[in-house]
């Protein structure tokens, strides 16, 4: 994607070159992978990256929660609401949440903490069935049955399009595009929505909301354009 002389020029996979004077950017985001055996395997049968969409298929049932932030520590509240058999491990010696959810998430009688815990392996056969932890501060290691394995280690959001050279857009710390209310990135032109957008809930209809609110906001920049060019033909 490249821009020149106020239009945006995207080059296709098939070789097709569109012009546009406005793009929306809604490439989403990926989920942080611990990269350990089993994990690829068992994505969908077991091994999940989001509570509330996958939680009830183990209800009452034992979950495994991975992760040490506010994503890790909320998700691990919700999933306490279904199974009192909630194990959440963090490799650390303390959580880097926020303090009134590290003490909800502690207080909480149907969550088991585990820090300085990482996760070796996932096993399983058709299903997750078991995970292989280490301690860090030990050379113990040891296998435990589960039924499942949350992952809430951070994700990646893709805007790579936007971050080399000929585009730049403002990004938050963390690598997340920055916009206003109506989906204006720091770049004239260029709209982001849904999960690469910096302070997005990260879910479908917050990110169909902001696709709804970019789509306005760039019909409304292209009209300007054109009324702006059919008064300078005046």
């Amino acid at each position: 994607m490249h821009k020149k002389t106020g239009h945006f020029i995207i080059s296709l996979s098939d070789g097709k070159i569109l012009t546009s004077y406005s793009v929306i950017l809604a490439a989403g985001s990926n989920p942080g992978l611990l990269g350990v055996p089993g994990e690829k395997e068992f994505v969908g049968k077991g091994v999940s990256y989001c509570a509330t969409c996958d939680g009830q298929f183990f209800k009452d049932k034992k979950m495994f929660i991975v992760g040490g932030g506010d994503a890790a520590c909320e998700e691990a509240r919700y999933l306490s609401n279904l199974s009192d058999k909630i194990v959440l491990v963090h490799r650390r010696d303390k959580f880097r949440a926020q303090e009134a959810l590290v003490e909800r998430v502690v207080n909480d009688p149907h969550i088991k903490v585990r820090f300085n815990t990482v996760i070796k392996e996932i096993k399983g056969e058709q299903k997750v069935k078991s995970v292989v932890l280490s301690e860090t501060t030990s050379d113990k290691v040891y296998e435990e049955e589960t039924d499942a394995v949350f992952i809430f280690v951070g994700t990646v959001p893709q805007t790579s399009l936007v971050a080399g050279d000929e585009f730049k857009a403002k990004l938050d710390e963390s690598g997340y595009i920055i916009t206003n209310q109506k989906m204006f990135t720091s770049i004239a032109g260029l709209f982001a929505a849904g999960d690469l957008r910096s302070g997005s809930f990260r879910q479908v209809v917050t990110a169909a909301a902001d696709g709804a609110i970019a789509a306005h906001s760039a019909v409304e920049y292209i009209d300007a354009i054109k009324n702006r060019l059919l008064k300078d033909k005046k």
